[in-house]
């Protein structure tokens, strides 16, 4: 009976030390989003910190920031979106569409790490290959591209120049990437957070000025950026 009783006793110490653990997950608290005026990073070269907005969208978790975004004050396009099209298809590949800086180490489409610095952000399709058949729900992304590697505005010249800078950032070699995606909801205010994809996609929905090159009229561009979430890797 002793020794059942002590079993018992033990038993119930380690149920209570299992359960009293922390879950990963259950104390995370809700990202905020807040806009603020605020210059570009300094770490930027001055000819991309010349075409991005003077506020920064920022994100916070228990008041912390881990992602602030600037973007361009005018997205340049290289034809009028179609009426039945998602809209950044408009946009030409390794045009910059803003910046990040990264607080604390992320994770970005591919679940790979994104360590803290500040990176230029550029619009990237993804290849139309096996390799990336069903891994996304669009093929349109922005790609991470360090700032002190990224010196031009128009810096690349075709598709493996900017994926082959992208992906000094991550111990996998992979382009660093965040995924766009059309807004469910085009009503409301710009910018705001959802979630997506029952809940995995965590976005921000934006509204960002663009212009056809050569084109007088300018149009809004409506998207939504996934900031955490992962593809079908």
């Amino acid at each position: 009976m002793r020794l059942t009783l002590i079993s018992l006793l033990l038993l119930g110490l380690v149920w209570f030390s299992i359960s009293a653990a922390p879950v990963p997950g259950w104390a995370d608290e809700p990202a905020k989003l807040a806009v603020t005026k605020k210059a570009p990073p300094a770490e930027l070269a001055d000819e991309i910190r010349s075409v991005l907005q003077p506020t920064a969208v920022r994100l916070t978790e228990g008041n912390e920031p881990f992602f602030e975004f600037w973007f361009r004050k005018e997205i340049p396009l290289a034809k009028k979106p179609g009426a039945d099209s998602f809209a950044m298809t408009a946009v030409k590949e390794g045009t910059v569409l803003g910046a990040i800086k990264v607080y604390e180490e992320r994770y970005d489409f591919k679940d790979e790490e994104i360590p803290p610095g500040v990176y230029v952000l550029r619009f990237c399709l993804q290849p139309e290959d096996g390799d990336h058949l069903g891994t996304s729900p669009t093929a349109t992304f922005m790609l991470l591209v360090p700032a002190k590697d990224n010196r031009k505005l128009e810096a690349f010249a075709d598709h493996d120049d900017l994926a082959e800078a992208s992906s000094t950032i991550n111990a996998a070699e992979h382009p660093s990437n965040l995924n766009l995606r059309p807004v469910a909801e085009a009503a409301g205010d710009f910018p705001r957070l959802a979630s997506y994809h029952d809940g995995d996609h965590k976005v921000v929905c934006l509204r960002l000025p663009a212009k056809v090159d050569g084109g007088a009229d300018r149009l809004m561009l409506t998207f939504a950026l996934v900031y955490e979430g992962v593809g079908e890797i």
